[in-house]
């Protein structure tokens, strides 16, 4: 896990201390196709510096051919010499070969080469496709990231076009969300007169005589507040497209506006730049063949011995015993695709009494006056 409140990588728990993590992305920038990842080293709950075990950039040339453009092995690079690739780092290979000899004398072992020589030196376009994807195309709202009253928007992005663009966004999901009659939207952020980049979400309410406008972490319920972050960032994904990962995506939020917005990213007349949404949830109504594809719809399941979870699509179970007029919930719930926790908690007051003896820890202190 990725904490996304600073520079720091959360192992999995289960993990022995020396087991490193692979992460990888897979996407196209301008019709390139390119492949990242690396594996990093990170202690859980302890500190001291991480390290990249390895690391690797390629591009995806036709339908299959991997053109690999660099690779790490722990502290040593290796920079491809090969003519595919150095046509598409535009150096020759002499020079390459030097600055090889002499990035690795000088690599650190806590961070990655793509951010460092190989922007610097090698490929400032390369490495900013990497980075500015997810910069610019990867929007992730969780629990987590949840923006409350204040908002934070880049200086750079800020102008008169895009203020009124976000509330007029706000104002349709409010009006089409039937949240009441009140207005919600964005204004310079009172506590923050002197930093023009910081913007407060309000609510408007109006009675016979007069309006108040509060902030809307107080007035608001969790769901609306919830649904009102996913839409400012709606206008920047239809726009110029890109990828909506959403943790919990209909905790707090009723099923019918979940499949509105679900609705929205299906019509190729709203969202005509390909925008991608991707989202979890324990609630099985969207299995839907008429909602979704068969590879569209993933499930997760436990590793009942190692507590990995274990992805899979629903295309996997194959045409035959998936077909497109068949009910999946129905199917679900009869345990025909896994992913289905069977618990029985009739058992646990007669198995599991809590006796003192056995539990001296838990018994109840009473304070002394």
């Amino acid at each position: 896990m990725i904490d996304p409140r600073g520079n720091c990588v959360f192992p999995f728990a289960y993990n022995d201390d020396d087991e490193p993590m692979y992460f990888e992305i897979e996407f196209k920038d301008k019709g390139v196709h390119l492949i990242y990842g690396f594996k990093v080293l990170s202690k859980l709950f302890k500190r001291g510096p991480r390290k990249i075990v390895s690391e690797n950039l390629s591009v995806v040339v036709g339908k299959s051919k991997t053109v690999k453009l660099f690779e790490r092995s722990n502290n040593r690079i290796s920079i491809m010499k090969n003519k595919k690739a150095l046509s598409f780092i535009k150096l020759n290979e002499k020079l390459l070969a030097e600055l090889e000899e002499r990035i690795n004398s000088n690599l650190d072992k806590s961070e990655l080469f793509l951010t460092g020589a190989f922007k610097s030196i090698i490929s400032n376009e390369f490495a900013e496709s990497v980075l500015g994807f997810f910069r610019n195309n990867l929007f992730v709202v969780s629990d987590f990231t949840l923006k409350k009253t204040n908002v934070t928007i880049p200086n750079e992005n800020i102008s008169r076009e895009n203020f009124f663009a976000w509330n007029r966004m706000l104002d349709g999901f409010v009006k089409n969300a039937d949240f009441g009659p009140q207005s919600i939207f964005f204004e310079a952020s009172k506590a923050d007169k002197d930093d023009a980049s910081k913007l407060e979400l309000v609510s408007l309410y109006k009675n016979k005589s007069k309006g108040m406008v509060i902030p809307a972490d107080l007035m608001e319920s969790r769901g609306t507040l919830k649904l009102l972050d996913f839409a400012i960032h709606f206008q920047t994904l239809f726009a110029h497209g890109g990828v909506f990962v959403l943790d919990e995506f209909d905790a707090a939020i009723h099923p019918e506006l979940i499949k509105g917005i679900i609705a929205l990213f299906h019509n190729q007349t709203v969202n005509v730049n390909g925008a991608q949404l991707v989202f979890t949830t324990h609630n099985p109504i969207y299995l839907n063949n008429k909602m979704f594809r068969r590879d569209q719809i993933k499930f997760v399941e436990k590793d009942k011995d190692t507590f990995d979870s274990v992805l899979y699509s629903l295309a996997d179970f194959g045409s035959i015993d998936v077909r497109n007029d068949q009910n999946y919930l129905i199917n679900y719930f009869k345990g025909r695709y896994g992913a289905l926790p069977f618990i029985d908690f009739s058992k646990l007051l007669v198995e599991y009494e809590t006796k003192e003896e056995e539990y001296p820890n838990l018994r109840p202190t009473t304070k002394r006056k």
